[in-house]
């Protein structure tokens, strides 16, 4: 069969089907019905001559040649999606469009709202969503369905583009009436405190700061772990817990009561945030402007 019979939008439908293993499943994760799916998967099989996905109990499982189609056919959609949104322009104020990108809600606090703010007045037409880190968005990332992720390079694997965003740095938080202020605050001080921590990364959970204080030879006393860096001064006031946060936070956090945001007396490594991008971009223009601009929003940001 020539190419020009051939309905590219099967090649959709079978990674669709050949990832999810289920024809529910990829029916809506496509936003089509059912039926439009086992259509597709009908019309696949018989231009390929191939069974491609077959029922084993309740899962769908690949033949040979469908783990074969399973090898190739993502990197194929990449691209076909990549070619479908070229259009004859080279910068990004016409552009209208949405990129996703992994991040923490602290990438989201101090930089996606710095990035949005430029968008606004050089590309207006251009949205950002804006994704927590989790196995199923790191997937959707490493397919291509994800362009961004912003982490540190713990989180990043080594097969990634990365490439230096922002720095910054750390500041203890401690409530205005723990007498620790007034006696010292003492490295001592500082690890005899219940520490309020985070603990939403993928793996073993520990950011930046928490992975220092794990290599720390001492007994740490954890008062809470949260999924989150922003709430993390709301669990220090009015108790004698400690939080340790990124210095550019504290601009949105200092007007809250009865907090003090003070260095802290422990030498915290500097935090290098990246920008990596999926391996998928290399087709992408449009996506590739976008990065281009997302560095120079970094650089915007100054020292820490």
């Amino acid at each position: 069969m020539h190419l020009e019979n051939f309905d590219l939008n099967l090649m959709v439908a079978i990674e669709a089907l050949l990832r999810q293993r289920s024809v529910t499943r990829a029916a809506k994760e496509l936003h089509i019905t059912q039926s439009a799916m086992s259509s597709a998967l009908k019309r696949a099989r018989l231009h390929f001559e191939d069974e491609i996905l077959y029922y084993d109990g309740q899962m769908m499982m690949p033949t040979p040649f469908g783990r074969s189609l399973e090898q190739q056919i993502p990197d194929m959609v990449s691209r076909l999606r990549a070619v479908s949104r070229m259009r004859p322009q080279s910068d990004l104020a016409g552009l209208t469009r949405r990129f996703s990108i992994i991040a923490s809600d602290y990438i989201a606090a101090v930089y996606v709202s710095a990035l949005v703010k430029e968008l606004a007045s050089v590309a207006p037409n251009i949205s950002v969503s804006v994704l927590p880190f989790t196995r199923e968005a790191v997937n959707q990332f490493r397919r291509g369905a994800i362009e961004f992720l912003i982490g540190p390079e713990f989180a990043l694997h080594t097969s990634f583009d990365a490439r230096p965003l922002f720095t910054d740095r750390f500041k203890s938080v401690l409530w205005d009436q723990n007498p620790i202020l007034t006696e010292g605050f003492t490295e001592e001080r500082f690890f005899a405190s219940r520490l309020v921590v985070t603990n939403f990364f993928l793996d073993d959970g520990k950011s930046h700061f928490e992975r220092w204080l794990g290599d720390q030879d001492k007994e740490v006393k954890i008062a809470a772990a949260l999924p989150s860096f922003v709430v993390l001064p709301h669990f220090v006031s009015g108790t004698m817990n400690v939080a340790t946060i990124h210095n550019r936070l504290v601009p949105q956090l200092s007007g809250l009561p009865d907090l003090v945001f003070c260095d802290p007396p422990v030498d915290v490594p500097v935090l290098q945030e990246y920008l990596v991008c999926s391996d998928k971009l290399q087709y992408d223009q449009e996506a590739q402007l976008f990065a281009d601009l997302m560095l120079s929003v970094g650089e915007k940001l100054g020292p820490s």
